[in-house]
């Protein structure tokens, strides 16, 4: 019989002390977030999903009545979803929509827009309003208790064409170009049109030229505008630091300091903050800015297992 022994190093003490502190740090968050109210429609949120229904009720009003543009499609969906309401919903609010679902069909000018600000209402403490009269007054609340920093994500799902590309790059330069705004996350696949896979080169190299001024505009900021390159898919990883790392080695960008984002579930993450952190020693050795490295959980786990598993 042996005994496995573990040999313990400085660099296992400084891992352990990291943890520690870790931990200790989340003790404190969660001490302090008793003494918290929660937000009246967190908690109203909270309870929709806590219901067996509630994420099917919650993911189908989001794709079968607020996504639709024709009025008379989002009202039928609203109706055939009705079955499915959350039981924690407050009864007027359920009255309300079994009202809307009865003459939604007949009104739907009327009611969808009814039903869609009550959705509002469920995830306004998640979501803010990008339009320039109203994102000013969010931030201003939001920073008002002093010491929050805030990473501002335009909303939006991967983008089909060029059209939309353009749309989306406006509007994330608009975020840019705003003095109250000193942290924004963007993603290659939300501001380049879908490229062939068979050619890596190429896509990079559009990307790097369609985020160039982007970052360009962040680095002109006095102080500079954090950007964080964010990315959905396992299929963006490789893309996603290749245009990261040539977009930092731009000359006008190599003295910016910018992220990037990991997802922990990815079997490759651990390979890609190797060759990113080789990469950023490089740089700073050279004369360059450090970078930052994101790591999180990670969303679209589920949703690759079943692609993953679709095609072997």
């Amino acid at each position: 019989m042996t005994t496995q022994q573990t040999r313990y190093t400085p660099e296992t003490d400084e891992i352990s002390g990291l943890a520690d502190a870790a931990i200790e740090q989340v003790r404190t968050w969660l001490a302090a977030s008793r003494d918290i109210e929660p937000d009246s429609s967190a908690k109203l949120l909270a309870d929709v999903l806590r219901d067996p229904n509630g994420l099917e009720f919650t993911v189908g009003f989001v794709d079968r009545v607020v996504r639709p543009e024709d009025l008379h499609v989002a009202a039928r969906a609203l109706r055939a979803l009705t079955p499915l309401l959350p039981q924690f919903l407050p009864g007027w609010m359920r009255a309300l929509f079994h009202v809307g679902a009865a003459v939604g069909p007949v009104v739907p000018w009327i009611v969808v827009p009814a039903a869609r600000r009550v959705l509002r209402h469920l995830v306004r403490h998640l979501i803010i309003d990008a339009t320039d009269a109203r994102l000013g007054g969010s931030i201003r609340r939001l920073k008002a208790d002093g010491g929050v920093q805030l990473n501002i994500n335009l909303l939006g799902e991967a983008i089909l064409g060029e059209g939309e590309a353009a749309k989306r790059l406006a509007g994330t330069r608009r975020l840019l170009e705003r003095p109250d705004v000193d942290y924004v996350s963007v993603k290659v696949s939300a501001v380049v049109a879908p490229h062939t896979p068979w050619a890596f080169d190429e896509a990079v190299s559009h990307a790097v030229e369609t985020l160039a001024p982007l970052y360009e505009v962040a680095a002109a900021s006095t102080p500079p505008t954090f950007v964080n390159l964010d990315m959905e898919e396992y299929k963006d990883l490789d893309l996603t630091i290749a245009v990261f790392t040539k977009l930092l080695e731009r000359p006008k960008l190599r003295g910016y300091a910018a992220g990037i984002v990991l997802q922990a579930y990815l079997p490759d993450a651990l390979g890609a903050m190797i060759r990113l952190q080789e990469w950023a020693s490089a740089r700073v050795a050279s004369g360059g800015s450090p970078i930052k490295v994101r790591v999180v959980k990670g969303a679209n786990l589920p949703m690759e297992s079943v692609d993953a598993e679709l095609h072997g």
